[in-house]
């Protein structure tokens, strides 16, 4: 089932709803986030919920450019200052609840191998991902016949994005589909050609990696919103 939310609150009430209903069966919930400022509403909207159970919640990056998590470009720094100090200042979730990647320049698979433990031992997938779509329909780091294609179980790193800067490492393909609830951001006039290419049947997942959501396994919500 794919449901369509035009409404960032009801997305957001939905999701929160999910998570409520996950940890029925499991005593954690992982949640997996983008940077970016289009989401900077529901990152919002989600920090209003003070019902959550925030302590329950881990939060990943799906995606970060390779730089530390106090630069300007960092997707972590983005998170924390829309979304994850509001939440550690008011005492709703603990600092240890989010999860930065952190990359070792002097180790060049440091940083992936480091990152996947660290999901493992949080249950080893995401609960739930976000996933903001590029104008060319690319999510995450995993961009249109290029690292959609690539085969990793978790984490892919690599130094020719298509957009700048060219380092970075992001969830891959098998882990993102391996998630129970996905979520596919298009946000602005400027998504409207990934939207179409989206719902074009014609269109593969290399071709437009959105597409992504209608793979994710174990599916109990595809959600999408526009």
């Amino acid at each position: 089932m794919i449901n369509v939310y035009y409404n960032t609150k009801e997305l957001v009430n939905k999701l929160c709803n999910e998570i409520n209903n996950i940890l029925k069966t499991k005593d954690t919930v992982v949640l997996a986030v983008p940077g970016g400022r289009s989401v900077r509403a529901i990152y919002d909207e989600f920090s209003l919920h003070e019902d959550l159970p925030w302590e329950k919640i881990h939060i990943f990056m799906v995606d970060e450019r390779l730089v530390s998590i106090d630069d300007d470009q960092s997707n972590f720094k983005l998170v924390m200052e829309q979304f994850g100090n509001k939440l550690i200042e008011q005492k709703k979730i603990s600092k240890q609840n989010f999860h930065p990647f952190i990359y070792d320049e002097s180790n060049d698979n440091f940083g992936v191998e480091q990152y996947e433990n660290e999901l493992k031992r949080c249950g080893g997938m995401f609960d739930i991902v976000i996933l903001g779509v590029g104008e060319d329909g690319h999510v995450a780091g995993l961009f249109p016949n290029y690292t959609i294609i690539d085969i990793s179980d978790y984490f892919i790193k690599f130094d020719k994005s298509p957009k700048l800067p060219k380092e970075r490492m992001s969830a891959s393909k098998n882990l993102i589909e391996k998630s129970s609830i996905g979520v596919v951001l298009f946000v602005g006039e400027g998504k409207r050609n990934a939207y179409d290419s989206f719902l074009n049947p014609e269109k593969s997942i290399a071709e437009c990696p959105a597409k992504i959501l209608n793979n994710i396994l174990k599916i109990r919500s595809k959600t999408f919103f526009v």
